[in-house]
């Protein structure tokens, strides 16, 4: 075995193991012991036994499962990790090049680069058109948090904040491996910290220090949190929302189009647990309000079908309200894997070149 490897000595290495697990081993020795914790973790979760096994042959996208990736914690070189597994894992790279905004048409004169001809256009026109774009500069994400206390519901491993905060992290990696620019929003009952966007790497511990100082707490007050929020983001650029957006559909519906008409990006990740989308509980319950602390005692019988509904409604609701508006809107159940959110955001952001 190589001395530079990142394996733990006496590891047996499959023939076919080196080109599966190539592209960890750039990680360097840090990432091979969080691989080691990661596969423990997934042991214990799946039943698995075989150290040797899971690390040489097994898949990267085992450990976007939520509730392995719960038991090693929270880290920057696990959000690397996850988005490096992730993206080497895509036949081609679609978020390439997503902070450039296409702006207008002009005639193609000679000397011109000839990557920038539309050749979609010339198809149509027979005549050579070179696309012009309204900035070339590095984008500023800015991702907005709900730390309000209906984020720390959860009935898995994992509460919505969690999964919320492991989110913004490999958002934010995956922006600053771009070279560009990540900030950090925290709202509730009123706006938190905002952390200004930064395009340098270590940028991303200041995020994650943030989030882990400040757990979620206090009511909601989505649409005045936005409005002020919007009102500090001097320069336009992509807008991540990450919210179980629990308060009046309306009037956060429209705050968060407020963002759209000062012509953001806006992306909407709406994350709800497994049980607020199937109401699961049998007998009678006492359900609290983790923001008001009101309790109220049911049977889950009873009221289901009528949940159920109102449930599909209101994300129906946001789901139509903000594409209609030209806003992305991803539904997430805190127990699917990361891939799925990611998966999207980098579809969204291939569809914004063409």
């Amino acid at each position: 075995m190589s001395t530079n490897s990142p394996l733990p000595p006496n590891t047996p290495i499959p023939r076919n193991g080196n080109q599966r697990s190539a592209w960890w081993r750039k990680l360097g020795p840090s990432a091979s012991r969080l691989l080691q914790k990661l596969h423990r973790a997934w042991s214990e979760h799946a039943g698995q036994v075989s150290l040797t096994e899971g690390i040489s042959s097994a898949s990267p996208d085992r450990y976007l499962n939520p509730e392995v990736l719960a038991r090693v914690g929270f880290s920057p070189l696990l959000a690397r990790l996850v988005v490096e597994g992730f993206l080497n894992g895509l036949h081609k790279s679609p978020f390439h090049g997503f902070s450039v905004e296409f702006a207008d048409h002009r005639e193609y004169v000679p000397g011109d680069d000839l990557k920038y001809l539309d050749w979609h256009l010339y198809a149509r026109t027979d005549h050579y058109y070179v696309k012009r774009y309204e900035d070339e500069t590095n984008l500023r994400c800015y991702v907005l948090l709900d730390r309000s206390a209906s984020m720390s519901f959860g009935t898995g491993l994992l509460t919505k904040w969690d999964y919320g905060c492991f989110l913004a992290s490999c958002l934010g990696y995956l922006v600053l491996r771009q070279q560009d620019a990540c900030g950090l929003a925290l709202f509730g009952a009123k706006p938190g910290l905002l952390v200004q966007p930064r395009c340098r790497r270590p940028h991303l511990r200041q995020m994650m220090k943030v989030m882990v100082d400040n757990p979620p707490e206090g009511g909601t007050d989505m649409p005045s949190s936005l409005r002020l929020i919007a009102r500090n983001l001097k320069r336009r650029g992509l807008v991540v929302v990450i919210s179980d957006l629990i308060d009046d559909p309306e009037t956060t519906l429209k705050a968060i189009r407020q963002l759209r008409s000062q012509k953001h990006d806006v992306i909407v990740f709406h994350l709800q647990d497994a049980a607020e989308l199937e109401f699961p509980f049998q007998g009678a319950t006492q359900f609290r309000d983790l923001e008001t602390g009101e309790e109220l005692e049911i049977d889950p019988m009873a009221v289901r079908d009528g949940y159920l509904e109102q449930i599909r409604q209101c994300c129906e609701f946001y789901r139509k309200g903000l594409t209609e508006s030209g806003i992305d809107y991803q539904l997430i159940n805190t127990r699917q894997q990361y891939d799925h959110a990611l998966t999207a955001f980098l579809n969204r952001r291939s569809k914004v070149r063409r």
